[in-house]
């Protein structure tokens, strides 16, 4: 078992860099978008390099990432700021050698840094999941978001992490509420909204489905009846909270009070409330600086109040059904064609969708009922579907509201990685309790069938990948 998925593992990672070269050889020009980061990693260059003579605390602060426009988020231009010359002047007309060599740089730092998770999330994944399972995870997730993000210089690739380690930390934390986790939840969705807005949609539908559990904890304690076996302890979730909060705010503290400073807001999201790319960059060109935006009445500044009110909801209803309709078009590459190669991402969520309600229906219906709690369902099954449902629908809205002005780059695409894993970890539980049920051979090998052609069907894609030709999420 371990011999086979290192051999997969040590393919993948050759497939990896070579469809990453491919892609880098097919790709030599960059979009504004692109330029836009350049420039704000040159003008972050000045903070690596703090003068401690006179105080300690400014400099530090100075030093961690911080300076954004509301937009362009800090952390990215901090980490790529590392490779920028001191003296590097802004990029504004063709790109010069030291351009190319950031650009450059920063996109194999990318390649290195999704590999490197890639290969940890197929070791972990082979210890939980069986070897085709682990390695459908990382074709899909591997090849259908990282690697083509990882083409542009830009923190789509970062976010798409930062964002399915928030995911994975809140699913454990509402299996088993530790407090560690919750602090890992703060950490990470603050590293997220350091890289791009936002995944704070994705906190807060946990903070709403663990709340639920809380409330539900609380009632189940007081009522006269026996233990159950769930390893969620209710007492902790207050505290657990406030810890989520304190490593959120102190991760993103140097960011929402530069935004302050320069901005005269800790969260501008002015951007969001424009119908088009064009409105927002004309607006945010006139309005960048303290005194600009200080000069703008509060009834005319864009926000969602301004919105709502200029705004019938017929209009507002519209824009998030579109975003959703356009969010999902996207994440699941409809309509499909099927006439050529890479297949579409939407053709894995789909089949393994079918295999979890195929599953599911074994589980009720066929298997043999469960004769102890190693048999049984999870006893936070229902907490686990529920918040996957609702953070599945409430961030599609979010990113789909979000796409008539941020038309560029795959920051969407982070809501695949999630939902690939989280079908897939519900599937392998479900057969590993129908394994414990002593459940009848033939399902089993049924389900390893279809899924080693899944994989099957993820490696076309690498193929395609891997021809000489330019490839886009």
């Amino acid at each position: 078992r371990w011999a086979v998925m290192f051999g997969c593992l040590i393919f993948f990672a050759w497939c990896y860099v070579k469809a990453f070269q491919t892609q880098s050889a097919a790709s030599p020009s960059i979009g504004e978008h692109e330029r836009m980061y350049l420039n704000a990693a040159i003008e972050t260059r000045g903070d690596l390099t703090p003068d401690f003579s006179k105080s300690v605390s400014q400099p530090l602060n100075d030093w961690l990432p911080h300076r954004t426009d509301g937009v362009v988020r800090p952390l990215w231009p901090w980490l790529a700021a590392w490779k920028v010359k001191p003296e590097q002047p802004p990029s504004s007309g063709p790109l010069s050698a030291e351009d190319f060599q950031v650009l450059r740089s920063g996109k194999r730092w990318l390649m290195g840094l999704s590999l490197g998770f890639l290969l940890m999330l197929g070791l972990a994944a082979a210890r939980a999941f069986s070897v085709p399972a682990a390695l459908l995870t990382i074709l899909t997730i591997g090849f259908g978001v990282l690697l083509p993000s990882a083409a542009e210089f830009s923190p789509d690739v970062l976010f798409q992490l930062l964002f399915l380690m928030t995911w994975v930390c809140c699913v454990a934390a509402l299996k088993r509420n530790s407090l560690w986790l919750y602090g890992l939840i703060g950490f990470f969705s603050a590293l997220a909204n350091l890289t791009l807005p936002t995944a704070t949609t994705l906190v807060l539908v946990f903070i709403a489905v663990s709340t639920l559990r809380w409330l539900w904890g609380w009632i189940l304690a007081h009522l006269p009846r026996e233990g159950g076996t769930s390893l969620w302890v209710w007492r902790n979730h207050w505290l657990g909270m406030i810890l989520l909060v304190v490593c959120h705010l102190i991760t993103v503290g140097p960011m929402l009070s530069y935004s302050k400073e320069k901005l005269n807001d800790a969260t501008p999201f002015y951007w969001r409330w424009f119908e088009n790319e064009s409105a927002m960059q004309q607006w945010t060109a006139l309005h960048h600086s303290r005194d600009s935006l200080r000069a703008v009445p509060v009834a005319e500044r864009p926000s969602y109040a301004n919105y709502i009110a200029t705004h019938e909801p017929e209009a507002v209803r519209t824009r998030l059904t579109q975003g959703g309709v356009k969010m999902t078009e996207e994440v699941l590459q409809f309509p499909w064609s099927f006439d050529s190669l890479p297949h579409e991402r939407g053709v894995f969520v789909i089949a393994l969708a079918s295999i979890l309600v195929l599953l599911l229906v074994i589980i009720a219906f066929v298997a043999p009922r469960a004769a102890h709690a190693g048999q049984a369902l999870h006893p936070e099954t229902a907490t686990l579907v529920f918040f996957s449902v609702l953070a599945c629908v409430a961030c599609t809205l979010d990113f789909g509201w979000d796409l008539p002005v941020l038309t560029w780059g795959s920051r969407h695409l982070a809501l695949y990685p999630p939902l690939v894993l989280s079908l897939l970890w519900a599937s392998e539980s479900l057969v590993r309790r129908a394994r414990r049920r002593e459940m009848r051979l033939p399902v089993f090998v049924m389900y390893e069938i279809v899924l080693w052609t899944l994989c099957v069907l993820a490696f076309m894609r690498v193929i395609a990948i891997l021809q000489p030709v330019a490839f886009a999420a």
